[in-house]
């Protein structure tokens, strides 16, 4: 079984702004490699997704920092820079990643922060429990670790839910 090639590209639209040195990339890519030319519209909205996730996460570090070495606690700090960070990245992802869905913005937004209550509760509890475990004397590696270990889940739920374009059906599988 292998996901159709019309259907890769139908769940890869990219965001309204994609430079145009990124869609250059992709047909020279897809000139010289075809067998890719089918993936490269999800292989491109895969790294511009953890590009706005780097961006989300020096949102989300900067904030933690700020608020941890202010005295802060690191489990406040943390709930607080999460919450940062996820807006940023909604932003950044209409923008950039998915673009609009289609959904009016307020449905929108509430079917992004759906899916990042529960991406970024996973990723709150990987915290803490990195966290407890060091001893408490490596907070920002947690921070890190549980960054890392929720992209793949975020990414599935802001692609298939959050930003699915209104009136989508979910991908079909051929085989």
């Amino acid at each position: 079984m292998r996901l159709a090639p019309d259907i890769v590209e139908e769940h890869a639209p990219a965001g309204p702004f994609v430079p145009s040195f990124v869609r250059s990339f992709e047909a020279a890519v897809a000139a010289r490699l075809p067998v890719f030319a089918p993936w490269l519209p999800l292989i491109s909205r895969v790294a511009r997704f953890l590009a706005v996730g780097v961006v989300g996460l020096a949102a989300d570090t900067g904030v933690f920092a700020l608020l941890f070495h202010q005295g802060a606690g690191a489990p406040f700090s943390r709930a607080v820079s999460l919450v940062v960070a996820t807006v940023v990245t909604w932003f950044l992802n209409r923008l950039f990643t998915f673009g609009p869905s289609g959904h009016a913005t307020h449905v929108e937004i509430a079917r992004y922060f759906g899916v990042a209550l529960f991406a970024q509760g996973f990723n709150y509890l990987v915290f803490l429990g990195l966290h407890y475990a060091s001893g408490e004397t490596r907070p920002y590696a947690s921070l890190f670790i549980a960054a890392a270990l929720t992209a793949a889940f975020s990414f599935t739920g802001q692609s298939l839910f959050a930003f699915a374009r209104s009136g989508a059906t979910a991908p079909r599988i051929k085989s």
